[in-house]
């Protein structure tokens, strides 16, 4: 564990982490630190940054000149919050080394507009990549957190309104279950810095109000039928309270006859790969994010037969 890391977790703590509060304590105080951007801004040269606001799509575009793929990413947020410019480090670094256009899209946070007004949302993002003619062999679909969960969604929606398949996706300490099983939650929360089981309970309770809505996959993809899914890379940490979230996805999918990569480090929070450049960790592992994404090229793939050892087909990587 990094110094930078020993630091991040510590704030961390101090700044998000809290027991007890009540849904209206738990959406002012996660909108106050989720709303508000933590780190500044570091962009690389030759990476432009554009407002859109279209019927389809909201949010930001950040890519080089001549992108050769598109990245459609959901920020996290715990569904009630969040903003794009928080994720501009990660987007940018990840245009940069891919060549590639990234689209940061928003959608309506509960408890305004809950469930399923994000996933419907997040959807007509996939469509609007589409209809401006972005081929979905060259989208890669991604996201951190409640981002993570929507992105997951989107892989199940896509499916099942038989939309072609993008290339792969890549989730970051996805949130995959609204019905968690308390001693999971409890046996996790002593070693996550940023979240707690009382703030996860909350979460759900405000984004789902309607019990009935919380094994539907689309709110809880782990009750989703996975089969006929794109690649998936799953990365965790595995001293967060959504760890088993992760982990019971990736189990899912491998089930399921998906190609899997998983990747799982101690000693890090919660979603710690957008902290690039700041975290030596971050920086690490979003190297393992460049090349997972690279090896589902199309032209790659026509290429090579694809093989365990050159498509990451079911790996795992934990460290400790």
């Amino acid at each position: 564990m990094s110094i930078h890391s020993k630091l991040v977790q510590a704030v961390s703590r101090k700044t998000i982490k809290r027991h007890d509060l009540n849904k209206d304590q738990t959406l002012k105080h996660l909108r106050s630190v989720f709303n508000n951007t933590p780190v500044i801004p570091l962009i690389p040269r030759g990476i432009k940054i554009r407002k859109i606001d279209q019927a389809q799509f909201q949010g930001d575009r950040i890519s080089v000149k001549h992108p050769q793929m598109t990245i459609l990413y959901f920020h996290g947020g715990a569904f009630v919050g969040g903003v794009t410019k928080t994720y501009h480090n990660l987007a940018a670094r990840l245009a940069k080394q891919l060549k590639a256009e990234v689209f940061l899209a928003t959608y309506p946070l509960a408890p305004e507009a809950p469930y399923p007004a994000a996933p419907n949302r997040c959807l007509e993002a996939y469509r609007y990549l589409l209809d401006i003619e972005r081929k979905p062999e060259n989208i890669v679909i991604a996201g951190d957190s409640a981002g993570g969960s929507l992105a997951l969604t989107n892989l199940l929606q896509i499916r099942d309104q038989n939309l072609p398949n993008p290339r792969c996706a890549v989730l970051l300490s996805p949130a995959t279950n609204a019905l968690p099983e308390e001693e999971k939650l409890i046996a996790k929360c002593p070693s996550d810095a940023m979240l707690s089981a009382t703030l996860v309970k909350r979460i759900i309770e405000l984004y789902l109000p309607n019990k009935g809505d919380r094994s539907h996959p689309y709110a809880s993809p782990i009750y989703g039928d996975f089969s006929g899914l794109p690649p998936i890379m799953f990365m965790a940490s595995k001293d967060e309270i959504l760890y088993y979230d992760a982990l019971h996805a990736k189990d899912k999918a491998i089930a399921a006859g998906v190609n899997v990569e998983w990747f799982a480090r101690s000693g890090v929070c919660h979603v710690w790969p957008i902290m690039v450049p700041f975290l030596p960790e971050a920086n690490k592992d979003l190297k393992r994010i460049i090349r997972f994404i690279r090896q589902y090229q199309p032209d790659v793939l026509k290429l090579n037969q694809p093989s365990p050892e050159t498509t990451g087909l079911n790996t795992a990587i934990t460290i400790n």
